[in-house]
């Protein structure tokens, strides 16, 4: 019997696989292993190939790098991610856009600390600071108390609140607005929620929402 390869490994997701960072070569060095680079349309083409990528983050294009993979969104569970060179403490609103995240790391964190949570992350562990997991708990409490969804749909916290938004009449302009995203990020969520809920419109989406998405 072929034996199925489990192997997970980190890869720098980079939006030109030729650019130099030297803080990236800092952390492979401590790290004892190699990195590869991977571009965004590399990584759209390679991703039902290679499922058990960790994907290393510059928290400096983190922001270009989402807009970019809006077909396939970095919030799947497919990838999980790791985000450094943070210059600041983040707001939870911004967090929950990383996808399944496992590791952050600041700027002036010892690039020998992160090498080792490198590898107890691709040994399947959390790293995460103890504040970032705080500010995540709080969240998805608040989520699962205030907005239960179907069971029969799964639908991420962050979707459930655009459909809560489209229940008041809210433009893609107001709910972009309202959850500090850009309207590109609006229509992605709405495209990934019409999917999932087999609908076509706004209005089915809406219908949908009144049926099954429970105000408290």
């Amino acid at each position: 019997m072929k034996k199925i390869d489990y192997s997970r490994t980190i890869y720098a997701l980079c939006l030109d696989n030729t650019s130099q960072c030297s803080y990236l070569d800092k952390l492979e060095k401590a790290y004892r292993r190699t990195i590869p680079k991977i571009e965004v349309e590399d990584l759209l083409v390679a991703s039902p190939l290679h499922p058990h990528k960790i994907l290393l983050i510059d928290y400096r294009h983190c922001q270009e790098i989402m807009t970019k993979i809006i077909r396939l969104p970095i919030a799947s569970n497919r990838f999980e991610t790791i985000i450094f060179n943070v210059d600041k403490r983040l707001e939870t609103e911004e967090i929950i856009t990383m996808g399944n995240l496992k590791g952050l790391y600041y700027r002036d964190d010892n690039t020998k600390d992160i090498a080792e949570d490198f590898k107890q992350i691709v040994n399947g562990k959390n790293c995460l600071p103890h504040y970032v997991m705080c500010q995540l708990l709080h969240y998805y409490r608040h989520i699962v108390s205030h907005f239960p969804t179907s069971i029969s749909v799964e639908l991420t916290s962050r979707e459930v609140q655009i459909l809560k938004s489209l229940q008041t009449g809210a433009s893609n302009s107001k709910i972009a607005e309202a959850h500090y995203i850009s309207e590109f990020t609006v229509k992605s969520h709405l495209y990934q929620i019409f999917k999932k809920l087999a609908v076509k419109n706004r209005v089915q989406a809406i219908a949908w929402a009144n049926r099954n998405l429970v105000s408290q």
